[in-house]
């Protein structure tokens, strides 16, 4: 990553955390490591924390991993407010999503990032106050800085 003039902000979605998790390697297991790094300030919230604790098993990760978890994300937000969850009902194409979308609007996250392509990244065009990316879009973004 070159220079920059400040660390972005980045609330990552369940998938990429598993996905890094599972493959450290991979470019969800980089983003991780960035945020290990503080080149990133990686947050989450506790709907994420949740999400990424029922699903762990299925992805073949140990229950320790979420030790991991929280050492890498020192910002954990609250579940975002009901109303602005609700504010983002009429974008998104599963109702389930829309606390993703309230958690980037009050962390003031600059990046959303998330392998979701369905559901959340197919909604780019159409979210302005955050960015959604892919892990990849990611690293392309902040490596170009």
């Amino acid at each position: 990553m070159g220079k920059e003039q400040s660390i972005p902000n980045v609330l990552f979605n369940a998938s990429t955390i598993l996905a890094g998790l599972k493959s450290p390697m991979g470019g969800s297991g980089k983003l991780l490591q960035w945020a290990k790094q503080k080149k990133i300030t990686g947050i989450i919230s506790e709907v994420i924390l949740d999400e990424v604790k029922r699903n762990i098993n299925k992805v073949g990760i140990s229950k320790m991993s979420i030790n991991k978890i929280a050492a890498l994300f020192p910002k954990l937000l609250p579940a975002p407010k009901k109303t602005t969850v609700v504010s983002f009902y009429k974008v998104v194409i599963d109702y389930g999503d829309a606390h993703i979308l309230a958690s980037a609007l009050e962390a003031g996250a600059q990046f959303l990032v998330t392998l979701d392509k369905k559901h959340l990244l197919s909604l780019q065009n159409k979210i302005k106050n955050t960015n959604i990316v892919s892990p990849k879009q990611l690293i392309k973004i902040l490596s170009e800085k």
